[in-house]
């Protein structure tokens, strides 16, 4: 099975160790978001740390969607970490 590449866009402080924008691997399959974050963790392991704080929120095509969602080539993919506010 053919892998592609996806590229992800770091929000807040997840961008802080690798930047703002990082490619990683992606089967042609897709990956659930959960499989999506723990590929991240390991292509970046100074992200591992970021990664593991809090919930972290996976933005696909504009959209925040639930964990068991799949992303696919060519989706358009951001992930954030908890944000506070009122």
């Amino acid at each position: 099975m053919a892998e592609l590449t996806i590229s992800v866009e770091l929000c807040g402080r997840l961008a802080d160790p690798c930047g703002p924008t990082v490619d990683i691997p992606l089967p042609a399959t897709g990956l659930h978001v959960p499989d999506l974050l723990a590929s991240l963790g390991s292509t970046f392991p100074l992200l591992q740390d970021s990664l593991a704080k809090g919930r972290i929120r996976a933005c696909i095509n504009e959209t925040i969607v639930p964990d068991e969602t799949v992303v696919r080539p060519g989706d358009v993919v951001a992930i954030f970490p908890p944000v506070s506010g009122g």
